[in-house]
């Protein structure tokens, strides 16, 4: 049997990572839309000068819904994945 060596190398890295890598595609075609600037025109601004707009709301949701999530807790994942929100800017 031929002994043969993978061509991979793993390293301890300080780099932000995440385990929803296939979401980063999904979240540059919505900014590629513009999908932020048409969610924030069609949907009701806040009712005071310090709230979030909606597309705040409405694309961690879309980035859920796309990932497998089912319920709203799922909206953590998002959350707690600081990788993905640094890529996309969330």
């Amino acid at each position: 049997m031929i002994k043969t060596i993978l061509p991979y190398k793993l390293e301890i890295t300080n780099d932000e990572i995440t385990p929803h890598g296939g979401l980063i595609l999904l979240g540059e075609f919505m900014k590629g839309l513009d999908l932020s600037d048409l969610i924030d025109k069609e949907l009701p601004k806040p009712g005071s000068g310090v709230g979030y707009s909606p597309s705040s709301f409405v694309e961690p949701l879309i980035l859920m819904l796309n990932g497998g999530g089912r319920t709203l807790e799922d909206l953590r994942e998002i959350r707690y994945d600081s990788g993905l929100r640094e890529l996309l800017k969330l």
